[in-house]
């Protein structure tokens, strides 16, 4: 059986995380954040170094790891009950971050809208992700890695959109406010 899904895609600090959370709080979706499982692993295992060696730098961290530790923690959430994937929507914030992650991950997956949170003013989204590393006291706050951060997701991630249908494909100024973003991701579901 393939998990329902929505995907959230997006430059960094376009909102795909705070959007995520909320539809996380409501009934009937679950929230999956790669970012989120990334920090909570612990820095001094293997896995933890090796998300700490290419997140300072701004890189993405290795297909296989990612891939790993999404089904493992999935397998988890089913396990205890937290994710249903008879009812529940999968929301996919962070993953997949390439065309490669998405084929792999196409066979436990079936999306069904893919929401592309743009910013035209890329002036917003920078101010967001440095308000968000001095808050949190992560370390992707450097103009270096920010600007790395970008290079990266026009790279590898922006290609993820030419794989879906129009029909699929959502837009949304992410410059709005988090609500009206939100009523827009919920529009198309039944």
């Amino acid at each position: 059986m393939k998990y329902k899904s929505l995907l959230l895609i997006g430059a960094p600090g376009s909102g795909k995380g705070t959007q995520g959370k909320i539809l996380g709080t409501i009934p009937g979706f679950f929230h999956f954040s790669s970012g989120e499982l990334f920090r909570s692993v612990d820095t001094n295992s293997a896995i933890g170094k090796t998300f700490l060696e290419y997140s300072s730098k701004g890189l993405l961290v290795p297909d296989d790891i990612t891939i790993q530790l999404f089904n493992s923690y999935i397998d988890q959430m089913i396990a205890e009950g937290r994710f249903r994937p008879k009812v529940d929507y999968l929301v996919l914030d962070g993953l997949p971050r390439n065309v490669r992650q998405w084929y792999i991950l196409s066979e436990k997956v079936e999306i069904l809208f893919v929401y592309h949170l743009y910013c035209s003013d890329r002036s917003i989204l920078v101010s967001r992700l440095k308000g968000r590393a001095v808050q949190d006291h992560r370390v992707d706050d450097t103009e270096e890695v920010i600007r790395k951060r970008f290079e990266i997701y026009e790279r590898e991630t922006k290609p993820l959109l030419h794989l879906f249908s129009p029909a699929q494909l959502k837009e949304i100024d992410c410059s709005a406010l988090p609500y009206q973003v939100l009523r827009r991701i919920l529009e198309p579901l039944p």
